[in-house]
């Protein structure tokens, strides 16, 4: 071989091996937890979806890492001193990734969908203090509003919106936004593929292709990762595994207090269950502090209330439920209620803890003689049960984004139409008159939080969930990629793609 025959050899090799880094580095992998439930922002509810809609789609306002509020497809907003509207000053020059423009039109389309009973929008509820909606031209949005709602626009960041006119079926399967990543196709219970959106208003991407990958299994997840298979995950890990994570210089670790908790709901419907001192007594089985140590590895802290410990509005004084088996015993003595059949107990079988509590839980009401009938279901099918039907006694699940006191209760446990996720079936008068007191409310007052105090006692002495423990983010990602941080609110985590980068 001679000298120049060697050369081009060398080259061609040489570009090859650019290519196939190159190629690479054009393809950012995501280790998903679960599957979608769907699109649609308007009927979505679970984290795993809106991890996908926040890439494709964008809200009026966002939360950054910091959890404050920073425009996005709005500039600027503002209210009216005496709550009674909410005016939106929109970003000009965005496009949806049809090439057609952003207007007003479309803020408008999206929250008169969200309001109309007939569309059945499940959160339907954190906005139905918004009377009209007007737009007195394309970039300015007024919400006009029947009732003072002091924390409206915290949900109207999280809802992104969709384009005027849209099919719902279509936006549920073929979604259409204005975000740095656009849709191109979707393998259920395998992968989505996203395309960067070149007209982005807020620059295009550095990775032109986005692929979520669906590892419902934590540990394979976490082998992916080991492997360079997948390029970073947020979401639950092996606890076990963490401390060793932290100390493997090959991957990023990065952990920060959460903004949501883990429950057991109580179907209050449901013989015994519909039995206070029942509910009180089963909520005195749960080892808190060793799930805690043992199953999160310290990646939690002991549940307390539907408030978080970090807000302004936590009562440190509401019941707590140590675990004591012999009083769990003795007070259902004192109720006389007959277990005359097993309890069912549900929970999603992607999530290795919620899966560990289950078995758990099994064990300790065996010990004072109760029997549970358990079951880990896939993602889908359990969020379709527990939203869907009432066929369950109990269920472990969890809520994000609990960033502020009205999130955190009022869909949850009003009794009325303002409860659009009250699957315990949960209802107090008081508690009712409180949660609806409260959005009429001053935040930064005295009395704002003497409302919530007031309302979560109530909610935890009456025990129609049980607390288990407040979360803790976790984000694992490899050392080449670059422009990414842990998000504490989980399905905000990947809404700025367009500022990571991959150098492998």
């Amino acid at each position: 071989m001679n000298n120049r025959t060697w050369i081009a050899g060398a080259l061609i090799a040489l570009l090859v091996t650019f290519g196939a880094v190159q190629a690479q580095n054009d393809r950012l992998i995501i280790g998903a937890t679960a599957e979608v439930s769907g699109f649609d922002p308007r009927t979505a509810t679970d984290v795993p979806s809106f991890e996908r809609i926040n890439v494709i789609m964008e809200p009026l306002v966002v939360f950054d890492r910091g959890l404050g509020l920073q425009p996005r497809l709005a500039t600027s907003w503002e209210l009216a001193d005496d709550l009674s509207s909410i005016t939106f000053n929109l970003r000009e020059g965005v496009t949806w990734h049809d090439g057609s423009p952003f207007t007003a039109a479309d803020v408008r389309f999206t929250f008169e969908t969200v309001l109309d009973p007939d569309f059945g929008a499940i959160n339907r509820s954190l906005y139905t203090a918004i009377a009209s909606i007007d737009t007195p031209d394309d970039l300015t949005v007024v919400f006009n509003l029947s009732d003072p709602n002091a924390f409206l626009v915290n949900n109207i960041a999280r809802m992104p919106i969709v384009q005027d006119g849209v099919d719902a079926t279509e936006a549920n399967q073929r979604p259409i936004g204005t975000g740095p990543y656009k849709f191109v196709s979707q393998v259920r219970d395998d992968r989505l593929i996203l395309e960067r959106f070149d007209d982005y208003w807020g620059g295009a991407g550095q990775i032109p292709t986005i692929e979520f990958r669906v590892i419902p299994e934590a540990s394979t997840r976490l082998l992916s990762l080991e492997a360079g298979e997948v390029d970073m995950t947020q979401g639950q890990l092996p606890t076990t595994e963490l401390d060793r994570l932290e100390d493997d210089p090959s991957l990023v670790l990065e952990r920060t207090p959460g903004a949501g908790y883990t429950y057991l709901a109580f179907n209050t419907r449901s013989e015994p269950l519909n039995d206070v001192r029942v509910r009180q007594a089963l909520n005195h089985l749960i080892p808190r502090q060793a799930i805690v140590d043992r199953v999160m590895a310290g990646n939690a802290f002991p549940g307390i209330s539907m408030l978080l410990p970090t807000m302004p509005w936590f009562n440190p004084d509401v019941r707590r439920y140590d675990y004591d088996p012999e009083l769990a015993r003795l007070l259902l003595q004192q109720a006389g209620v007959d277990f005359d059949r097993p309890l069912r107990l549900f929970t999603n079988e992607n999530n290795p803890a919620r899966v560990l509590i289950l078995e758990i839980l099994e064990f300790e009401f065996a010990q004072i003689g109760l029997t549970l009938e358990v079951r880990a279901e896939e993602f889908g099918a359990f969020i379709a049960r527990v939203q869907q039907t009432d066929d369950y006694d109990m269920f472990i699940l969890g809520w994000g984004g609990q960033l502020d006191p009205d999130r955190a209760t009022v869909r949850q446990f009003h009794s009325g139409e303002l409860g659009s996720s009250n699957y315990a079936y949960y209802a107090n008068p008081r508690v009712d008159e409180l949660l609806e007191l409260g959005r009429r409310t001053d935040p930064a007052s005295p009395e704002s939080v003497a409302i919530y105090q007031e309302a979560s006692a109530i909610v935890v002495e009456e025990s129609p969930y049980a607390f288990i423990f407040y979360t803790e983010e976790t984000a694992l990602y490899q050392p080449w990629i670059g422009g990414y941080a842990v998000h504490p609110y989980s399905a905000n985590t990947y809404q700025d793609l367009h500022l990571v980068s991959k150098n492998r």
